[in-house]
């Protein structure tokens, strides 16, 4: 399948035009990212929100062009809002130094983290924390919990990065 015949396809809504886009275009849109960020993970997570910007703003795309120009601006827009975000809140340098095992400043911070977790997770609808336990905790692979759930594989992928987001925002938040 073409890239133009797989963006008519995409903006009918079909999720099988997306996995093949993502089948064909993920790899060079993560090494771009990588090549801005320079970190992997970040950028394997700039270009999974990438491809759920697309699906979600599928109907606007002009299938006369080609699909990597939209995919490498919005990739390079998420790594640039990345990129500002670090430096309004840069990391700390060097590691921190571990506090002793057993110390009760020790014990305080894993009880309060735990708690943190668990309300976060308490916040989530019951169909989020369903498909993330079924993903972390059972370690089911996506394909098996789209079949359980009755969703395609990119959706129960796009739900994950946007639970795992949902739950990091939080946790920053609260912090």
């Amino acid at each position: 399948m073409e890239d133009r015949e797989a963006v008519v396809l995409l903006k009918a809504g079909s999720t099988d035009a997306l996995e093949k886009l993502i089948e064909c275009w993920r790899s060079r849109a993560e090494a771009y990212a990588d090549g801005i960020l320079h970190d992997p993970h970040a950028a394997q997570d700039a270009v999974q929100e990438a491809f759920s910007r697309i699906w979600a703003l599928r109907t606007g795309l002009d299938e006369r062009f080609g699909f990597s120009p939209y995919l490498f601006t919005i990739v390079r827009r998420i790594c640039i809002d990345e990129l500002r975000r670090r430096k309004r809140r840069p990391d700390l340098p060097g590691d921190l130094p571990d506090l002793p095992e057993g110390s009760a400043e020790a014990d305080y911070i894993e009880r309060w983290e735990r708690l943190r977790r668990m309300q976060a997770l308490g916040e989530l609808d019951e169909r989020d924390r369903k498909l993330l336990l079924a993903f972390s905790l059972e370690g089911k692979p996506t394909k098996q919990i789209a079949g359980e759930m009755g969703l395609s594989d990119v959706q129960v992928r796009v739900r994950l990065h946007r639970i795992r987001r949902k739950l990091k925002k939080g946790m920053n938040d609260d912090a």
